[in-house]
């Protein structure tokens, strides 16, 4: 298993980001707000954002576009993943 921590684009410090390739399954990325407070903002909900946790994501371009609102994308990232996919191939 792959797992990076991306970091946030300016003005989106809030969020966490993760990616990484489970080779039990799928790719997966993560976008969290850990800081959110209901109670205290109850109108300002963050976004969020899970893949891989029900459907198979077996492409990295894929990925990759729905956390670049969020994060910064090292130029290499694309190219590790499909290396670890390489590396630990799907277990079935």
């Amino acid at each position: 298993m792959s797992l990076y921590r991306l970091t946030p684009k300016p003005g989106r410090e809030r969020y966490a980001i993760q990616v990484g390739w489970n080779p039990h399954r799928t790719l997966f990325a993560n976008v969290t707000d850990h800081s959110w407070d209901p109670d205290t903002d109850p109108d300002n909900e963050p976004d969020s954002v899970t893949l891989g946790l029900i459907e198979d994501i077996l492409d990295p371009a894929a990925l990759l576009a729905a956390v670049e609102p969020y994060a910064v994308i090292p130029e290499d990232l694309i190219y590790t993943l499909r290396a670890d996919m390489h590396s630990h191939p799907v277990r079935w």
